[in-house]
């Protein structure tokens, strides 16, 4: 199926992968084959990247530009899992400035 607008070829994606939790990912000739594009830019990524956003879906690639990721966007924050990485409480509290007592008249 060639498509060759972001919001287009992002909707095929979720159509066709939507429903595999782990996710898949693509290569750089899968994108061009399947989207109809010989080249595409980053702008084209982040399009597409935008579309899927909106439906709890990501798409990455990695530094190379040669794998792109398909992904379902986390619900839950990290905080909800455990503060493992709060600084301890310290013992050690400021303590307000001394109130300047006036001099005697």
């Amino acid at each position: 199926m060639n498509m060759k607008s972001a919001k287009e070829f992002a909707g095929w994606l979720h159509e066709r992968f939507g429903e595999i939790k782990s996710g898949v990912y693509l290569t750089k000739h899968d994108i061009a084959t399947l989207s109809g594009r010989q080249r595409f830019t980053h702008e084209f990524i982040t399009d597409i990247h935008y579309e899927l956003a909106l439906q709890g879906m990501g798409f990455v690639t990695d530094t190379h530009r040669e794998k792109f990721y398909l992904f379902h966007l986390p619900t839950e924050h990290w905080q909800t899992r455990g503060d493992y990485y709060q600084e301890p409480a310290s013992n050690i509290h400021l303590m307000p400035p001394a109130k300047r007592s006036s001099p005697p008249q």
